[in-house]
């Protein structure tokens, strides 16, 4: 009979599926690795696993566990663990919790999984409960690693020389009226610090990002934290700097050989603003790999009139490989702008845009000026393989913009053409009416917005 000779016994194969069985005490290991809520959910599935949450190392009472639950149903149940272990150690500890009236209760778990041996500690303690402090102390220990504190103080003073072992801290919701000398602290304490986020903490005027003596110290992210006017970095090992906010006095106050990574998400000003050392702030820029702006920072860094004349820009960034661009509705920025800065990036390879409602609108300025200035660019981007517009429509802007880069893209590879909720196309439109007049082999993909499932994306995107 044809193929028989393939066909396995089935005594023989009931013995390999057998043989191939995992031990149970394996299983429970492999299931010891599970979010608290997952494991107990898998554990009604066997007798021989119904008390297997007693060994989970992945202590997540998070708000998916939290979910329905009651305050006195989320303590009972954290008790419970604590109470009843078996583990003798544990990798993360995940919490969040109403901690009113009740902050030595919640030391008390963070005291228990810190003698667990815990590498993640993470306390989300809701905005009724943001007096509750961590006193630096219970955390002191060698192997934590990853610290996040939502809606929770932290105790560190000056002259301690706490957590030097944390790598990684962030700080979401803080506010403290002694939150600079804290951030100060940090910085002069936690000695293997790598990566450190402040997001919507009160940071006073002036954030002091001083790491010179951090010499593996390579993130910094600042994000919507409202009263801070003025940002001053002083990291030579700094590699990524995320800023999202509205304009400050950003100041780099050292080389930063290493830096190549870098978003400032600056909110658009009621009324023009210039950044005040812009010139400064570009040569810092000179060696980026990534960048991601709104397009505040083309108008303030790259305006196009000083002391009544015109004038062009005056730097390039040989390095950078991709550019993510924010329009904003109310920019008066226009595809010109657009095209005379990428004029200055020679070796940009992906080029991301996200057009904002009714953004690029027409002006006097686009059709006196702007319109001659992208016709008379003459600029090749030999290296640009990938161009993506998102919130794209058939207006007039939009278009010279989409078809500039298909034009003098020479080697480009695609280019993506995301539509606005809120668009124009005709029924029958297609990729051919973008590229009618121009010679070039890249594909071009027209998708609805709901449609935007690309595995090319920014690079601050990737992995969310």
């Amino acid at each position: 009979m044809a193929g028989q000779g393939n066909v396995v016994p089935y005594t023989q194969r009931k013995k390999i599926e057998t043989s191939n069985k995992l031990p149970e005490d394996v299983v429970e290991v492999i299931f010891s690795f599970l979010p608290y809520k997952k494991l107990c959910s898998l554990s009604i599935l066997s007798k021989r696993y119904i008390n297997s949450w007693k060994l989970c190392r992945n202590l997540s009472f998070d708000i998916d566990f939290a979910r329905n639950l009651s305050r006195g149903e989320c303590r009972n149940i954290v008790n419970k663990f604590f109470n009843n272990h078996e583990t003798t150690c544990a990798d993360r500890f995940q919490l969040r919790y109403d901690a009113s009236d009740e902050s030595n209760l919640v030391s008390s778990w963070v005291g228990k999984a810190i003698r667990l041996g815990i590498k993640e500690l993470e306390l989300d303690l809701t905005q009724k409960t943001r007096d509750t402090r961590l006193v630096y102390d219970l955390i002191d220990v060698e192997s934590l690693k990853i610290m996040k504190l939502v809606n929770c103080k932290l105790e560190l003073p000056l002259s301690s020389k706490g957590l030097p072992h944390l790598q990684e801290i962030t700080l979401q919701n803080v506010i403290m009226d002694d939150m600079p000398p804290l951030v100060e602290s940090i910085f002069l304490n936690c000695m293997s610090l790598r990566v450190f986020r402040l997001i919507k903490c009160n940071l006073g005027n002036t954030l002091r990002a001083y790491a010179q003596d951090l010499r593996g110290f390579e993130t910094l992210v600042v994000k919507d934290c409202p009263d801070l006017h003025a940002t001053l970095v002083n990291s030579p090992s700094l590699q990524t700097f995320h800023y999202h906010g509205k304009i400050t006095d950003l100041r780099f106050c050292c080389e930063m050989p290493y830096l190549d990574d870098v978003i400032l998400h600056i909110a658009h000003p009621r009324f023009f603003k210039q950044f005040s050392n812009r010139n400064e702030l570009l040569d810092r820029l000179a060696f980026l790999e990534i960048l991601t702006v709104t397009t505040i920072f083309l108008e303030g860094l790259c305006a196009r009139f000083e002391n009544h004349a015109y004038r062009k820009m005056k730097f390039y960034l040989h390095r950078l490989k991709e550019f993510h661009l924010i329009v904003a509705p109310e920019s008066f920025v226009n595809p010109s702008d657009v095209a005379i800065f990428i004029k200055r990036c020679p070796t940009l390879q992906k080029l991301f845009i996200d057009l904002g409602r009714d953004a690029f609108g027409s002006s006097l300025y686009w059709k006196n000026y702007g319109m001659n200035h992208l016709s008379a660019c003459e600029a090749t981007f030999p290296y640009m393989k990938y161009v993506k517009i998102k919130g794209f429509t058939m207006n007039e802007l939009p278009m010279c913009m989409a078809r500039f880069f298909l034009k003098n893209s020479i080697n480009l590879h695609s280019l993506i053409l995301v539509k606005a909720r809120i668009h124009n196309f005709p029924i029958k439109y297609s990729s051919e009416n973008i590229r009618w007049g121009i010679i070039s082999n890249a594909t071009i993909e027209i998708r609805n917005y709901r449609g935007d499932k690309d595995t090319v994306m920014p690079k601050y995107l990737r992995g969310v």
